[in-house]
């Protein structure tokens, strides 16, 4: 495998999410048959994700991104080699974490999810009306996955009222706005807009939106906003939640590595995708401890089972994705 092969991986690779789409992915080629999957440590989230976690999910994610891509030019990924932090890594400005070691070899079919790739995207606008029957393709599609689909409108009421209170939770922590202000993108003379982070466009703000973004959402006035009790109101998507045709609990084993639980969340994005339908997480419902042990009572979830994420999903608007989300350049993500 030559240098333009491996861009053509990485370009395809990429397209997987990561959280707040901070990127944490860099790949090397160790051998003609085999690349090595690093974590830049300068691409994570100290106070929303102190134990890594959302990172290696995000990992697993870009890990089965890059078997998906190895698959369509007909080469089988083998399963993941954990790597020791101790292994050697290229030589760079800031050092990278080894995570897994992918060697492959030919003799793949084309992954049946590659072609919701280039159109899946999040969509964090208000849904159009969902038909039934889309929800019942969907349903039947997510049935073997462990996905629990949630259709009826007072539930989905409750759990739009519901991420609203966890929002909350976070906003008492000044830290936790400041880092989610770093991954902000509010106009396009913002240096990471087409690069990274979540950007007005891919938050589907309008102009107003925007303007008053700018102004109130930049930590200190929204710190005087929080204290005088209306940045909640700032930030809230509980008219969002509900436009929603269903909502999705999506849970993976207790005690699984988060990395193989971002190789199924991936995937499970990309059958949402291949249905035709969109969607957006909703990851505030996990993360708060109180929101998800009440989710895992009101829904019954196994005791064998953890809550990792909930999703909004619906029928985007027309042409959507008219736009994909931000992606930094497939050169930058590859190491020498």
């Amino acid at each position: 495998m030559n240098r333009a092969d491996l861009l053509a991986l990485v370009d395809e690779a990429r397209r997987a999410p990561s959280v707040h789409n901070i990127q944490p992915a860099r790949w090397a080629l160790a051998a003609p048959n085999a690349l090595v999957l690093y974590a830049d440590p300068a691409r994570r989230l100290p106070v929303a994700d102190p134990t890594g976690h959302d990172v290696r999910v995000s990992l697993g994610a870009a890990w089965e991104g890059m078997t998906i891509a190895l698959a369509r030019r007909a080469l089988a990924a083998a399963a993941p080699e954990m790597v020791t932090a101790s292994a050697a890594a290229p030589a760079g400005a800031v050092p990278m974490a080894p995570v897994a070691r992918l060697a492959f070899e030919r003799g793949a079919a084309p992954d049946p999810l590659a072609e919701a790739v280039a159109r899946r995207a999040s969509y964090r606008g208000s849904f159009a009306p969902t038909d039934a029957a889309a929800l019942d393709a969907l349903e039947r599609r997510l049935a073997p996955t462990g996905v629990v689909i949630v259709r009826a409108r007072a539930r989905i009421r409750d759990l739009a009222r519901l991420a609203d209170q966890a929002g909350a939770e976070f906003l008492l922590d000044p830290r936790y706005w400041h880092e989610t202000w770093n991954w902000l993108r509010l106009s396009p003379s913002h240096p990471g807009w087409n690069r990274d982070g979540l950007n007005a466009d891919g938050l589907a703000l309008g102009g107003i939106e925007r303007v008053i973004g700018r102004w109130l959402m930049a930590p200190a006035p929204f710190e005087w906003m929080r204290r005088i009790g209306l940045a909640g109101a700032l930030v809230s998507e509980r008219a969002r939640i509900e436009s929603a045709g269903a909502l999705l609990l999506f849970t993976a084993p207790a005690g699984e590595d988060p990395f193989e639980t971002g190789r199924a969340f991936y995937r499970r994005w990309l059958e949402v995708t291949a249905s035709g339908l969109a969607l957006c997480p909703l990851s505030v419902l996990a993360d708060s401890k109180r929101a998800n042990q009440e989710i895992r009572r009101a829904f019954s979830l196994p005791p064998g089972r953890r809550l990792v994420n909930v999703f909004r999903v619906g029928r985007g608007p027309a042409g959507f994705p008219a736009r994909l989300t931000p992606r930094l350049p497939a050169e930058e993500l590859i190491l020498d």
